[in-house]
Protein backbone atom coordinates (compact mmCIF):
# COMPACT_ATOMS: atom_id res chain seq x y z
CA UNK A 1 0.00 0.00 0.00
CA UNK A 2 1.16 3.40 -0.63
CA UNK A 3 1.27 5.73 1.84
CA UNK A 4 1.86 10.03 2.24
CA UNK A 5 5.35 10.95 0.92
CA UNK A 6 6.56 14.39 1.33
CA UNK A 7 4.84 17.26 2.27
CA UNK A 8 1.66 18.70 0.96
CA UNK A 9 2.50 22.28 0.24
CA UNK A 10 5.61 20.60 -2.20
CA UNK A 11 3.41 19.83 -5.06
CA UNK A 12 2.50 22.84 -7.18
CA UNK A 13 -1.19 23.80 -7.19
CA UNK A 14 -3.54 24.94 -10.01
CA UNK A 15 -6.08 27.49 -8.28
CA UNK A 16 -7.43 29.88 -11.33
CA UNK A 17 -7.62 27.54 -14.41
CA UNK A 18 -11.39 27.94 -15.25
CA UNK A 19 -13.90 25.38 -16.64
CA UNK A 20 -14.60 25.87 -20.17
CA UNK A 21 -18.16 26.87 -20.54
CA UNK A 22 -19.21 23.77 -22.54
CA UNK A 23 -17.90 21.62 -20.29
CA UNK A 24 -19.80 23.02 -17.44
CA UNK A 25 -21.64 19.12 -16.04
CA UNK A 26 -25.00 20.66 -15.46
CA UNK A 27 -27.88 20.57 -17.61
CA UNK A 28 -30.42 20.85 -14.38
CA UNK A 29 -30.35 21.64 -10.61
CA UNK A 30 -31.03 17.87 -10.44
CA UNK A 31 -28.81 14.54 -9.81
CA UNK A 32 -28.09 12.28 -12.57
CA UNK A 33 -26.41 8.96 -12.87
CA UNK A 34 -26.16 8.63 -16.47
CA UNK A 35 -23.21 7.75 -19.33
CA UNK A 36 -23.93 10.59 -20.94
CA UNK A 37 -21.58 10.07 -23.85
CA UNK A 38 -21.61 11.92 -26.79
CA UNK A 39 -19.28 11.41 -29.93
CA UNK A 40 -16.73 14.31 -30.59
CA UNK A 41 -17.09 16.36 -33.37
CA UNK A 42 -14.33 17.15 -36.68
CA UNK A 43 -13.36 20.15 -34.29
CA UNK A 44 -12.94 18.62 -31.12
CA UNK A 45 -9.56 16.56 -30.03
CA UNK A 46 -8.88 14.20 -27.88
CA UNK A 47 -6.08 16.23 -26.50
CA UNK A 48 -6.13 19.99 -25.38
CA UNK A 49 -3.63 22.76 -24.36
CA UNK A 50 -4.60 25.78 -22.66
CA UNK A 51 -2.70 28.71 -20.82
CA UNK A 52 -2.94 26.05 -17.76
CA UNK A 53 -0.56 23.39 -20.03
CA UNK A 54 2.64 24.03 -19.60
CA UNK A 55 2.81 24.39 -15.32
CA UNK A 56 0.50 20.97 -16.04
CA UNK A 57 3.52 19.57 -17.21
CA UNK A 58 5.64 20.60 -14.67
CA UNK A 59 3.71 19.43 -12.03
CA UNK A 60 4.07 15.82 -13.98
CA UNK A 61 7.69 15.82 -14.37
CA UNK A 62 7.54 16.81 -10.46
CA UNK A 63 5.45 13.87 -9.83
CA UNK A 64 7.12 11.22 -11.64
CA UNK A 65 10.20 12.36 -10.97
CA UNK A 66 8.90 11.76 -6.99
CA UNK A 67 7.47 8.30 -7.33
CA UNK A 68 7.68 6.93 -11.11
CA UNK A 69 6.37 3.85 -10.85
CA UNK A 70 3.13 4.91 -8.72
CA UNK A 71 2.00 7.63 -11.59
CA UNK A 72 2.84 5.25 -14.23
CA UNK A 73 2.52 1.30 -14.98
CA UNK A 74 1.62 -1.18 -17.19
CA UNK A 75 1.15 -4.82 -17.75
CA UNK A 76 3.56 -6.99 -19.89
CA UNK A 77 2.16 -7.31 -23.05
CA UNK A 78 0.58 -4.09 -23.02
CA UNK A 79 3.19 -2.69 -25.32
CA UNK A 80 1.10 -3.08 -28.66
CA UNK A 81 -1.94 -1.19 -27.88
CA UNK A 82 0.58 1.71 -26.01
CA UNK A 83 2.29 1.63 -29.24
CA UNK A 84 -1.99 2.07 -31.29
CA UNK A 85 -2.66 4.41 -28.56
CA UNK A 86 0.95 6.83 -29.18
CA UNK A 87 0.06 6.82 -33.21
CA UNK A 88 -3.85 7.71 -32.75
CA UNK A 89 -2.42 10.55 -30.23
CA UNK A 90 0.28 11.70 -33.29
CA UNK A 91 3.33 10.11 -31.00
CA UNK A 92 4.74 7.13 -33.57
CA UNK A 93 6.15 4.65 -31.69
CA UNK A 94 6.17 5.67 -28.24
CA UNK A 95 5.46 4.48 -25.14
CA UNK A 96 2.23 5.74 -23.24
CA UNK A 97 4.74 6.90 -20.61
CA UNK A 98 6.35 8.60 -23.12
CA UNK A 99 3.32 10.49 -24.56
CA UNK A 100 1.62 11.12 -21.28
CA UNK A 101 4.67 13.19 -19.74
CA UNK A 102 4.16 15.30 -22.67
CA UNK A 103 0.43 16.26 -22.44
CA UNK A 104 -2.23 17.92 -19.67
CA UNK A 105 -4.32 14.33 -20.09
CA UNK A 106 -4.01 11.48 -18.07
CA UNK A 107 -4.04 8.26 -20.30
CA UNK A 108 -5.28 4.71 -19.39
CA UNK A 109 -5.67 1.53 -21.64
CA UNK A 110 -8.66 -1.28 -21.26
CA UNK A 111 -9.37 -4.15 -22.83
CA UNK A 112 -12.34 -3.51 -25.21
CA UNK A 113 -13.44 -7.49 -24.77
CA UNK A 114 -13.52 -9.52 -21.71
CA UNK A 115 -13.75 -8.26 -18.89
CA UNK A 116 -11.67 -5.13 -20.02
CA UNK A 117 -9.48 -4.84 -17.42
CA UNK A 118 -7.31 -1.67 -17.38
CA UNK A 119 -3.46 -2.82 -18.55
CA UNK A 120 -1.48 0.43 -18.13
CA UNK A 121 -2.28 4.23 -17.49
CA UNK A 122 -0.11 7.19 -16.76
CA UNK A 123 -2.18 9.01 -14.32
CA UNK A 124 -0.93 11.82 -12.61
CA UNK A 125 -4.06 14.05 -11.77
CA UNK A 126 -6.66 11.09 -10.56
CA UNK A 127 -9.58 12.26 -7.99
CA UNK A 128 -9.38 9.57 -5.06
CA UNK A 129 -7.97 6.58 -6.58
CA UNK A 130 -4.23 5.25 -7.80
CA UNK A 131 -3.14 2.85 -10.54
CA UNK A 132 -1.85 0.93 -7.74
CA UNK A 133 -5.40 0.31 -6.74
CA UNK A 134 -6.90 -0.79 -10.01
CA UNK A 135 -3.97 -2.01 -12.71
CA UNK A 136 -5.22 -5.48 -13.90
CA UNK A 137 -8.41 -5.21 -12.76
CA UNK A 138 -11.73 -5.82 -15.03
CA UNK A 139 -13.91 -2.68 -15.47
CA UNK A 140 -16.99 -3.78 -13.43
CA UNK A 141 -14.65 -4.22 -10.41
CA UNK A 142 -12.92 -0.91 -10.82
CA UNK A 143 -16.35 1.06 -10.60
CA UNK A 144 -17.46 -0.91 -7.64
CA UNK A 145 -17.53 1.60 -5.04
CA UNK A 146 -19.89 3.70 -7.36
CA UNK A 147 -23.11 3.38 -6.15
CA UNK A 148 -25.43 2.08 -8.58
CA UNK A 149 -23.25 1.52 -11.06
CA UNK A 150 -23.53 -2.22 -11.76
CA UNK A 151 -27.32 -1.79 -11.95
CA UNK A 152 -27.56 1.14 -13.92
CA UNK A 153 -24.25 1.74 -16.05
CA UNK A 154 -22.57 -1.19 -15.61
CA UNK A 155 -23.73 -2.90 -18.96
CA UNK A 156 -23.96 0.42 -20.79
CA UNK A 157 -20.18 0.87 -20.30
CA UNK A 158 -19.53 -2.60 -21.17
CA UNK A 159 -21.25 -2.32 -24.56
CA UNK A 160 -19.89 0.84 -25.09
CA UNK A 161 -16.00 -0.37 -25.36
CA UNK A 162 -16.87 -3.21 -27.28
CA UNK A 163 -18.80 -1.88 -30.05
CA UNK A 164 -16.31 1.65 -30.73
CA UNK A 165 -15.33 2.61 -34.01
CA UNK A 166 -12.11 3.29 -35.31
CA UNK A 167 -12.07 7.07 -35.80
CA UNK A 168 -14.64 7.34 -34.18
CA UNK A 169 -13.79 9.04 -30.52
CA UNK A 170 -16.70 9.86 -27.86
CA UNK A 171 -16.48 12.23 -25.10
CA UNK A 172 -18.42 12.47 -21.68
CA UNK A 173 -17.77 14.86 -18.28
CA UNK A 174 -17.35 13.58 -14.82
CA UNK A 175 -17.71 15.89 -11.49
CA UNK A 176 -16.94 16.33 -8.25
CA UNK A 177 -16.32 18.93 -5.28
CA UNK A 178 -13.28 19.05 -3.34
CA UNK A 179 -11.70 21.44 -0.52
CA UNK A 180 -8.57 21.95 -3.05
CA UNK A 181 -7.23 23.33 -5.98
CA UNK A 182 -4.40 20.65 -6.06
CA UNK A 183 -4.12 18.53 -9.39
CA UNK A 184 -2.92 15.45 -8.10
CA UNK A 185 -5.70 14.38 -5.28
CA UNK A 186 -4.37 10.32 -6.02
CA UNK A 187 -4.92 8.29 -2.87
CA UNK A 188 -1.68 9.30 -1.48
CA UNK A 189 -3.16 12.62 -0.62
CA UNK A 190 -6.69 11.13 0.87
CA UNK A 191 -5.52 11.66 4.89
CA UNK A 192 -4.79 15.18 3.86
CA UNK A 193 -8.17 15.91 1.88
CA UNK A 194 -9.66 14.62 5.28
CA UNK A 195 -8.08 17.28 6.83
CA UNK A 196 -8.38 20.07 4.43
CA UNK A 197 -12.55 19.22 4.48
CA UNK A 198 -12.18 19.90 8.19
CA UNK A 199 -11.41 24.04 7.01
CA UNK A 200 -13.92 24.54 5.11
CA UNK A 201 -17.18 27.04 6.74
CA UNK A 202 -19.88 28.67 5.21
CA UNK A 203 -18.01 31.68 5.26
CA UNK A 204 -14.82 30.45 3.74
CA UNK A 205 -16.62 27.63 1.21
CA UNK A 206 -17.10 29.60 -1.93
CA UNK A 207 -13.13 29.94 -1.94
CA UNK A 208 -11.90 27.13 -0.41
CA UNK A 209 -14.16 24.55 -2.70
CA UNK A 210 -13.56 23.67 -6.24
CA UNK A 211 -15.97 21.77 -8.62
CA UNK A 212 -13.48 20.06 -10.59
CA UNK A 213 -14.76 18.72 -14.13
CA UNK A 214 -13.14 15.43 -16.09
CA UNK A 215 -13.15 16.03 -19.88
CA UNK A 216 -13.00 12.17 -20.42
CA UNK A 217 -12.42 10.87 -24.56
CA UNK A 218 -13.01 7.03 -25.64
CA UNK A 219 -11.27 5.73 -28.70
CA UNK A 220 -11.16 2.66 -30.04
CA UNK A 221 -7.70 0.59 -30.74
CA UNK A 222 -8.82 -1.92 -33.54
CA UNK A 223 -5.36 -3.84 -34.11
CA UNK A 224 -4.42 -4.12 -30.65
CA UNK A 225 -8.59 -4.66 -29.07
CA UNK A 226 -8.36 -2.07 -26.78
CA UNK A 227 -9.43 0.91 -26.01
CA UNK A 228 -7.65 4.44 -24.93
CA UNK A 229 -9.17 6.92 -22.21
CA UNK A 230 -8.42 10.18 -21.61
CA UNK A 231 -8.88 13.10 -18.46
CA UNK A 232 -8.54 16.45 -18.37
CA UNK A 233 -9.17 17.76 -15.36
CA UNK A 234 -10.34 21.43 -14.97
CA UNK A 235 -11.74 23.28 -11.70
CA UNK A 236 -12.61 26.52 -10.64
CA UNK A 237 -13.90 27.72 -7.26
CA UNK A 238 -17.72 28.46 -6.29
CA UNK A 239 -16.92 31.75 -5.97
CA UNK A 240 -15.98 31.82 -9.69
CA UNK A 241 -18.50 30.39 -11.07
CA UNK A 242 -21.52 32.41 -12.85
CA UNK A 243 -24.27 32.84 -10.20
CA UNK A 244 -26.39 30.49 -12.76
CA UNK A 245 -23.98 27.90 -12.46
CA UNK A 246 -23.83 28.38 -8.76
CA UNK A 247 -27.45 27.84 -8.48
CA UNK A 248 -27.30 24.38 -10.95
CA UNK A 249 -24.38 23.34 -8.21
CA UNK A 250 -26.93 23.94 -5.26
CA UNK A 251 -29.75 21.98 -6.96
CA UNK A 252 -27.45 19.03 -7.72
CA UNK A 253 -25.99 18.98 -4.32
CA UNK A 254 -29.21 19.01 -2.25
CA UNK A 255 -30.42 16.36 -4.58
CA UNK A 256 -27.19 14.00 -4.70
CA UNK A 257 -27.85 10.91 -2.60
CA UNK A 258 -26.49 10.28 0.60
CA UNK A 259 -24.20 7.05 -0.25
CA UNK A 260 -23.49 8.88 -4.08
CA UNK A 261 -21.98 11.88 -1.82
CA UNK A 262 -20.06 9.28 0.64
CA UNK A 263 -18.49 7.92 -2.95
CA UNK A 264 -17.76 11.33 -3.96
CA UNK A 265 -16.14 12.68 -1.07
CA UNK A 266 -19.06 15.29 -0.72
CA UNK A 267 -20.48 14.64 2.75
CA UNK A 268 -17.94 16.53 4.58
CA UNK A 269 -18.19 19.83 2.73
CA UNK A 270 -21.56 19.56 1.22
CA UNK A 271 -23.52 21.86 3.99
CA UNK A 272 -21.02 24.39 4.32
CA UNK A 273 -21.17 25.22 0.52
CA UNK A 274 -24.78 24.31 0.35
CA UNK A 275 -25.09 27.90 2.84
CA UNK A 276 -22.60 29.37 0.83
CA UNK A 277 -24.45 28.65 -2.24
CA UNK A 278 -27.92 29.60 -0.70
CA UNK A 279 -26.16 33.06 0.75
CA UNK A 280 -25.40 34.11 -2.42
CA UNK A 281 -28.40 33.33 -3.86
CA UNK A 282 -30.41 35.27 -1.39
CA UNK A 283 -27.94 38.35 -1.80
CA UNK A 284 -28.37 37.96 -5.48
CA UNK A 285 -32.25 39.03 -4.58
Amino acid sequence: MYTHKGNAKSTIIKRFQMIPSCYFPFLSPRFELRLGVTPLTAEQSILEQDAATPAELQQKKALLAEWPDYYQQALPGSEPAQREAAGVLQWPAATLAEVGAQVAEDLLILRASGDQELIAGHLCFANGWCLNEKMGRPLLAIHDPVPGYAATLGEPTRNLLARLKAGRPVGRLNWGMKPTGRLDLSSRWNDWVRFANSEVTPENAGQRCYLRVERQTLTALPASGCVLFTIHTYQQTLATLSPAQQQLLRGVLETTPPAMADYKGLTPIREPALRWLGERAHAAR
